[in-house]
């Protein structure tokens, strides 16, 4: 069964069970309260005529009768008896051929119930009431009002609130169907875009327009199906990188080996083509090499020994490394630090081959000049690291760390993607783009001692 109609059968029978238990207790309870409001109401008339009236009941006279008749002319279910003095009827409303029936069975023999305001005549329940006149309280007025026409009122008002709960009820189970429907409808279209992204159709996968928590769901299977695209896109691109740049030295190899070893290279020449088989072997070792290393910084967990580090002090260690690089392209590093020297919570080897890394990079495309600026927060410390040179150009830019990815007179293009996951692995962050007036800005975030991640 679809997930649509068990939610809509589970709430109609929950609605029919509490419908049918309001509906008992209503029928219960709707006697009782009708009962009192009717004994209310002829205690009300009662003491009204009795209010009328300023002089004893031997004394009663026929207007007397008539206000009190008039009283309750609006009503012919109440039976009334004004006894006088010695039991004497002065009024009553009832049958001559029931009037001592009545008058034993209220004075002498009548069966009380629980409730003494009930009494059973003559097989028959009322609602009595007994008012004492004002001068004399032998002399009383009974009011009385058969059950039976209270049963009548109550069943006529059961049936109508057992309409109107049946209406409501309806009314309500199919408000429910078509508000299950609107939040299951985004449910199953997310689960066709899943089903895209198990077929590994990643680009094809659609955002769901949806609300509340739904909404959340798919605008993660979206970020992921995103995702996911980019990464199958950088393995494809990864592969395609890879084999161009091991089959350039392979092919440079295997031509002077079978060179050589056909003889058409000899002396100088076989001597030229073992140096260049020597150079390009150290090339696919170098980038073999690399390429291990950033699998093992992208998946392996104990690969990281964190320890507090001064910032500056990794940062000068970089410069020194890379001084001969530097005078080599005659470009003048300076370093400039800001709020004090707050030690950064890392491993210290690895980010400071992240430094070399991008230094080095620094330094092959300047101008003149490479500025670093140390700058320390509260939680982080920030390293800047700046250069004069072109730039780097904007459809480059997303790209940058992505393996195998490399600008104008890069190398291998592996160092900034093992930055990346070295500053990532440690709890920071990188991000590069280009200076307001020239050259490239890297920001690296790294986490001071007081705040490890």
């Amino acid at each position: 069964m679809k997930l649509q109609y068990r939610i809509t059968l589970m709430f109609a029978l929950l609605l029919i069970i509490v419908t049918g238990i309001s509906a008992m207790l209503i029928h219960s309870f709707l006697l009782d309260n009708l009962i009192s409001q009717q004994k209310k109401e002829l205690t009300l008339k009662g003491q009204f005529w009795i209010e009328k009236i300023n002089h004893s009941a031997e004394t009663i006279q026929s207007e007397d009768i008539a206000e009190l008749d008039k009283l309750l002319v609006s009503n012919r279910k109440i039976e009334v008896v004004l006894l006088g003095k010695k039991k004497k009827v002065l009024y009553t409303s009832l049958p001559s051929s029931n009037l001592n029936e009545w008058v034993q069975a209220l004075e002498r023999k009548a069966e009380k119930r629980k409730d003494k305001n009930i009494w059973i005549v003559g097989g028959d329940d009322y609602v009595v009431v007994t008012l004492p006149l004002k001068n004399d309280e032998k002399q009383r007025l009974i009011l009385a009002s058969p059950i039976r026409g209270l049963k009548e009122v109550r069943m006529e008002l059961t049936k109508k609130i057992l309409v109107i709960l049946l209406i409501g009820a309806v009314s309500t189970i199919l408000l429910s169907f078509f508000m299950t429907r609107s939040m299951v409808e985004p449910l199953n279209r997310l689960t066709k875009e899943i089903k895209k992204v198990q077929f590994r159709r990643f680009s094809d996968v659609k955002l769901i327009p949806a609300r509340g928590e739904i909404a959340e769901v798919s605008e993660s299977v979206y970020s992921m199906a995103q995702e996911l695209d980019r990464f199958h896109e950088i393995q494809r691109q990864f592969l395609q990188n890879a084999s161009h740049e091991l089959k350039t030295p392979l092919m440079s190899i295997q031509g002077y080996a079978e060179g050589i070893r056909d003889g058409i290279f000899i002396d100088d020449a076989a001597h030229k083509g073992l140096d260049v088989i020597v150079s390009e072997s150290n090339r696919i070792k170098h980038i073999v090499t690399e390429i291990t290393l950033l699998a093992k910084l992208e998946s392996e967990k104990d690969l990281f020994h964190l320890a507090p580090h001064s910032p500056t002090e990794l940062v000068n260690r970089a410069v020194e490394r890379l001084h001969p690089l530097g005078v080599q392209q005659n470009i003048a590093v300076s370093i400039r630090s800001f709020g004090g020297d707050s030690n950064v919570y890392v491993d210290g080897d690895k980010i400071l081959q992240a430094l070399l890394n991008i230094i080095a990079n620094g330094l092959r495309h300047a101008k003149e000049q490479v500025v670093i600026r140390i700058e320390t927060g509260k939680r982080h410390v920030t390293i800047v690291i700046m250069d004069d040179g072109e730039g780097i150009p904007d459809d480059l830019l997303p790209h940058l760390f992505h393996r195998f990815v490399k600008g104008k007179n890069g190398d291998v293009g592996l160092g900034l993607a093992i930055s990346r996951a070295i500053i990532e692995r440690s709890g920071g962050s990188i991000e590069v783009k280009n200076g307001v007036f020239s050259g490239a800005m890297f920001r690296i975030t790294l986490p001071n001692e007081q705040q490890p991640t």
